[in-house]
Order: structure tokens, then C-alpha cells, then sequence
């Protein structure tokens, strides 16, 4: 399990003959405002459930696949109890892939999944992410991934996600 706080600014490589792509990180790291972190979930595949109503939410499962999870939380005012602020992105990298660009309708294949937490009727919830796109490089050192999306069913606060995560 490997966990992140902050974004890496610059350029990634690595020192394999496998070069990773450069990314810019202007304005892609975790807003000012809360705390980010990714955590990478070895040998695990994504399985998207539904609850009695109908809802989406995201099940870790034992697989052969890698699901990436990364966490934006914005913590409310000191001494409410429903005042704190998340958002979560799942998505699953199948087996022996190494690179993966997948934009739109074509993120299902990823099974990348939005989440909102919040004390906020009629937003919170989980939902599917089909519009936007995914470029990521993995080796056997780590991941880089860039991810630009949208929500079309609800408001967000992270829309551009840029990582670097070694294993």
C-alpha cells in the first residue's frame, strides 16, 4: 500500500529504459484547501455494486489487477459533525497493462468511478465518469498517471488529477 500526501511537481522519469511520460502539474495538485492522497491497491480488481436504491458505489475484490484510489478531503470547522468535505476516484488497471489512454465513453474500460461525500441532499453519491481522459504509464517502479475529467450529474472540486506514486 503506498500513500501519498502532496503532489510531485516536475518531470517524472525513470532510470529503466522505460521512460515515463513528463507531465505538467500547474494547477493539477490538490486545491489549497484540503488534503490529498493515493493509495494503490495491489492484486485487487474494482467491482461497481448497487445498494437497495438503485445507488453505485465501488467493492474491493481479490483479483490480479491494480485499483487506484485517490482522495481529496476538505475537513469542515471545528466542532461540526457533518461539516467535512471528500471526494474519491476509483479506477482499475488491468493486468500486465503498461500504458493505458482512454477518453470518454471508453473510461467505462477502466471502471473509473467519481465519488462524493458530503452532507449535501441529492449530490452525494457515486457515479460513473464518462467524460474526460486518462493517460497513465505503469513499470515496475510505479505509476504516473494524468486524469482530466467532468461530473456532468453533479458539482466537484477536483477536476485534474496528475500523480506520480512508486511502489
Amino acid at each position: 500500500m503506498v500513500n501519498a500526501c502532496k503532489t510531485q511537481t516536475g518531470t517524472v522519469t525513470s532510470s529503466e529504459n522505460t521512460t515515463m511520460e513528463q507531465m505538467e502539474n500547474k494547477a493539477t495538485g490538490c486545491p489549497e484547501e484540503g488534503t490529498c492522497n493515493v493509495v494503490v491497491h495491489k492484486n485487487k480488481s474494482l467491482s461497481i455494486q448497487k445498494d437497495g436504491t438503485g445507488a453505485l458505489y465501488p467493492q474491493l475484490v481479490d483479483g490480479s489487477n491494480t485499483v487506484v484510489e485517490y482522495t481529496y478531503l476538505n475537513k469542515g470547522p471545528e466542532g461540526t459533525v457533518d461539516g467535512d468535505y471528500s471526494e474519491t476516484i476509483h479506477f482499475e488497471i488491468p493486468a500486465n497493462t503498461k500504458d493505458l489512454n482512454k477518453e470518454n465513453t471508453a473510461l467505462s474500460e477502466v471502471k473509473l468511478l467519481y465519488g462524493k461525500h458530503c452532507y449535501c441532499k441529492g449530490e452525494a453519491g457515486y457515479y460513473p465518469i464518462t467524460n474526460g481522459k486518462l493517460v497513465l504509464e505503469k513499470n515496475t517502479q510505479g505509476i504516473v498517471f494524468d486524469l482530466k475529467f467532468n461530473v456532468e450529474k453533479t458539482s466537484q472540486v477536483v477536476t485534474h488529477i496528475s500523480e506520480a506514486v512508486k511502489f
